[in-house]
């Protein structure tokens, strides 16, 4: 189903304020992160109504549902898109590469006994903040693994002198 096209269901006030929510994210925001987004206008909606609502959109086409970590994240982005994946911390981006695309459509094409429509690449690695954290850990057990040689190293140098 395309975006455009209503879905056949009713549109609870619910469902209308998470898809409105997620419409105007721009990440791919958590359950956790989608209730506390509707509370903040439906101030009685419970995380279970939340919960089964994104399923239930998520069935009907309405939104895409990508797992990272184990923890679903979900989207109402519809345009042909991949998607950068931190395996540190989880944090997702989308990646927009008209020549992936149609390369991927291209071999797609090439596979008989099944219609593909779309397609979707997933890129992991270690984002910049992640990458940046790491390398400062790296220097600080560094630093602490150098200064910890020298007091050893100058502890056995006073303990050879005394002897």
């Amino acid at each position: 189903m395309k975006p455009t096209e209503k879905a056949d269901m009713k549109y609870t006030n619910q469902r209308v304020e998470i898809l409105a929510f997620l419409r105007e994210h721009d990440g791919h925001p958590t359950v956790d992160e989608v209730y506390d987004g509707v509370r903040k206008k439906l101030t009685r909606i419970s995380k279970a109504t939340v919960y089964k609502n994104l399923k239930f959109l998520t069935e009907k086409g309405l939104l895409e549902e990508v797992n990272v970590k184990g923890v679903s994240r979900f989207e109402a982005n519809f345009i042909p898109h991949h998607h950068l994946i931190c395996r540190e911390c989880g944090r997702m981006e989308d990646f927009n590469s008209e020549q992936l695309l149609d390369y991927s459509m291209k071999i797609a094409e090439e596979i008989e006994g099944f219609t593909i429509v779309s397609t979707s690449t997933n890129f992991y690695g270690v984002c910049k903040k992640c990458e940046k954290s790491k390398k400062s850990e790296e220097s600080k057990e560094s630093k602490e693994s150098k200064e910890s040689k020298e007091s050893k190293e100058s502890k056995e140098s006073k303990e050879s002198e005394e002897t």
